[in-house]
C-alpha cells in the first residue's frame, strides 16, 4: 500500500479565480480541530518527526516542497506543488519537508489539538514503536519476551517465561508454555499448544492442529522432573494434525506430512508421512 495518499479538493474557481472549499468529515477525511500554516522556509527543512495518533492534511497553497514519507520499512517521496489537491498523513508515518520554494505556503489540517504526547521525536524511537508486537486484546500474553512485528491474535495465552522472536504470526487459539524457546519469522497456526521443552528455530511453520507431546508416560498430576527436548530445526514445516512425540528433533527443512505421526528424529529436507511417519523422498537443497 503506498504511503502517498493524495485526495483532490473540491475546486469552484471561475473566471474571477480560484476557491477550494475545505470540510470537516467531507473533503477533509477527518473533524478539523486544529490548522496551521508554513512559510518563509526556503532551504530550511522541516518536520523530522512522527505522530502516534493525529492525522493530518498537507496543503501547498502557493509554490512547492517535498515530501518524504516512511512507515519504518518503506520510504516514498511526492512534490506537493497544487493549491486544490492534499496530501494524507496518518498516525505512525515519519515525515520530513524538504526544498521549500521561496514562495512556498503549507497549510496543514489535523485530526487533534496540539499535544506533545503525540509526537515522536527521535528516529530510532519510531522505528521501535511502529515495529513493536502486535498484541491482540483478546490474547493473554504474560511474556515481555516478544519480538518486534511479531502478531499475537486472539484467544491465544502465551506464559512468562516464553521466548518469542521477531516477525512471528501466532494465530488465534494457541498456547505457549514457559519453557518454549521460539525463533524469527516462525508461524504457528490456531489449535497448537507449544508445550514446555520444545524449541521452534527460525523460519518454522506449524500448521492447524499440530499435536506436540512432552510426556513419554504421562499419569493425571504426576510430572517428570526434566521435559524431554523436542527441536524443529531452521525451515522445517510441519502439516495439520501431525502428532509429534517427546524429545524428536526435526532436521532443517525437512517436511512433516499432514496427519503423520513422528516417533523418531528427522533428518534434514526428509519427506515424512503415515503413521508412523516414513521417509518417503528427500527435498533438494
Amino acid at each position: 500500500m503506498s504511503l502517498v495518499k493524495l485526495i483532490d479538493l473540491p475546486s469552484f474557481g471561475d473566471e474571477r479565480g480560484g476557491l477550494v472549499a475545505l470540510e470537516s468529515n467531507q473533503s477533509i477525511p477527518f473533524e478539523v480541530k486544529r490548522l496551521y500554516y508554513i512559510f518563509n522556509t526556503a532551504d530550511k527543512p522541516r518536520g523530522f518527526h512522527a505522530h502516534i495518533n493525529l492525522k493530518q492534511v498537507a496543503i501547498c497553497l502557493k509554490g512547492s516542497c517535498r515530501f518524504i514519507l516512511d512507515d519504518g520499512q518503506h520510504k516514498e517521496e511526492v512534490v506537493l506543488a497544487s493549491p486544490t489537491q492534499g496530501l494524507i498523513i496518518e498516525g505512525l508515518t515519519w515525515r520530513e519537508m524538504h526544498d521549500f520554494s521561496e514562495d512556498c505556503v503549507l497549510l496543514v489540517l489535523a485530526s487533534e489539538h496540539f499535544s506533545e504526547d503525540d509526537y515522536i521525536r527521535d528516529y530510532q524511537e519510531f522505528i521501535k514503536v511502529v515495529n513493536k508486537p502486535f498484541l491482540h486484546p483478546l490474547s493473554d500474553v504474560m511474556s515481555s519476551n516478544i519480538g518486534q512485528k511479531t502478531k499475537v491474535w486472539q484467544f491465544s495465552v502465551v506464559l512468562p517465561k516464553a521466548v518469542i522472536g521477531e516477525n512471528c504470526n501466532i494465530c488465534a487459539h494457541t498456547m505457549i508454555e514457559n519453557d518454549v524457546i521460539i525463533g524469527n519469522n516462525v508461524t504457528i497456526k490456531s489449535g497448537v499448544y507449544v508445550w514446555d521443552g520444545i524449541t521452534l528455530e527460525d523460519n518454522v511453520f506449524i500448521g492447524p492442529c499440530v499435536a506436540f507431546t512432552n510426556d513419554k508416560a504421562p499419569r493425571s498430576k504426576q510430572y517428570p522432573n526434566v521435559f524431554p527436548k523436542t527441536i524443529v530445526e531452521k525451515g522445517a514445516s510441519i502439516g495439520a494434525n501431525a502428532t509429534i512425540l517427546p524429545g524428536i528433533r526435526i532436521g532443517q527443512n525437512a517436511l512433516i506430512g499432514a496427519g503423520a505421526v513422528i516417533t523418531k528424529d528427522v533428518p534434514a529436507n526428509a519427506i515424512v508421512v503415515g503413521n508412523p511417519g516414513i521417509i518417503k523422498g528427500y527435498i533438494e537443497e
